[in-house]
């Protein structure tokens, strides 16, 4: 069998270039099982040719793939390569905004989208990015702007229409975020971000029997994922099902992740200071004051300003003076 995975390997590294690199592409946008396979060929690529900007392109799409720390910085200096290589690569500079969003670095991304634009105008897969873009930049009148731009190329553009109810959310209109959301999730998307985002708008709109439908939906596309289950904890904690509340949040606490790209989460601050919150409240409802005034205090070391672990944890002192404790 050893033998004839090094026959492949041998066949395969002397074929043209060209159908290599087909195939890493191949790889890259339909399965993630052969990432570190495609990683090792395109580094012997670039040893056989440095400039080949077709394979510093991959190898940043492969490095984002897998996910660390680190390698999200290789992935920003493989795009950076091909630009310098072929400053007119509009995939590379989408790619890289994208990069940079997850680096939370928006003013850096909204330049490489401008700059694509210039070279592909109009385009919506651009335009939807910038509009996040701008909504990450506090921009969120503008976001809706750019985003319908994109939207009268395509209607059914459902990364447009999650990003536009982001953008309507942050300019207080919930009630309409909610109808872009419950449009996006009527097309019965495989990604999870848009189910979380439609259940967490029902919990605030009180409407906790849709949340938890529309959460239990996004905690089974991704089990692994932590903000389904808080926010399931949140529902079943203001319908008073405690147990059921404490039960996701088993299934949210802190654990080693499985796959590198979970051990890479730029938000992995504030999913933790939601998780506590949470916690606490949950304590707080059951009476265990001293439980609940370690975890709001584990929010408020993040978060000094977070009102609701402060209010939280002035309840748990008052309830305590009332005891005597």
């Amino acid at each position: 069998m050893m033998g004839v995975l090094v026959l492949i390997g041998a066949l395969l590294a002397q074929a043209p270039v060209e159908e290599r690199l087909a195939a890493i592409r191949a790889d890259l946008f339909s399965r993630t099982d052969r990432v570190a396979e495609d990683v090792r060929e395109l580094k012997q690529i670039l040893a056989t040719d440095p400039r080949s900007a077709d394979a510093h392109e991959l190898l940043g799409i492969a490095y984002r793939t897998l996910g660390t720390p680190e390698l999200i910085g290789e992935s920003v200096a493989e795009f950076r390569q091909a630009l310098e290589l072929d400053p007119d690569r509009v995939a590379v500079r989408f790619f890289l905004s994208r990069v940079y969003l997850d680096l939370g670095r928006p003013e850096r991304a909204k330049e490489e989208l401008e700059t694509a634009l210039t070279k592909s105008p109009g385009n919506p897969q651009l335009l939807t990015l910038l509009g996040e873009t701008e909504r990450q930049l506090k921009n969120p009148r503008r976001a809706v702007q750019v985003i319908d731009g994109a939207l009268q190329a395509d209607e059914s553009n459902a990364q447009a229409r999650y990003y536009r109810a982001l953008a309507l959310f942050d300019l207080g209109q919930r009630d309409e975020a909610i109808k872009e959301l419950e449009r996006v999730v009527g097309a019965h998307p495989e990604a999870l971000d848009p189910y979380l985002a439609l259940g967490t708008a029902y919990l605030d709109a009180n409407r906790s029997a849709d949340a938890v439908k529309t959460l239990s939906d996004a905690a089974r596309i991704d089990p692994a994922r932590r903000e389904p289950h808080i926010q399931l904890a949140r529902a079943y904690r203001m319908k008073g099902l405690l147990d059921k509340a404490e039960a996701q949040l088993a299934l949210a606490a802190p654990r080693e992740r499985a796959t590198t790209q979970a051990a890479y989460d730029v938000q992995g601050e504030q999913v933790e200071l939601e998780f506590e919150l949470e916690s606490g409240l949950v304590k707080l409802q059951r009476g265990q004051l001293t439980a609940a005034a370690t975890a709001f205090k584990k929010v408020l070391e993040m978060d000094p300003a977070n009102e609701r672990a402060t209010r939280g944890l002035a309840e748990v002192r008052r309830r305590q003076t009332r005891n005597g404790k």
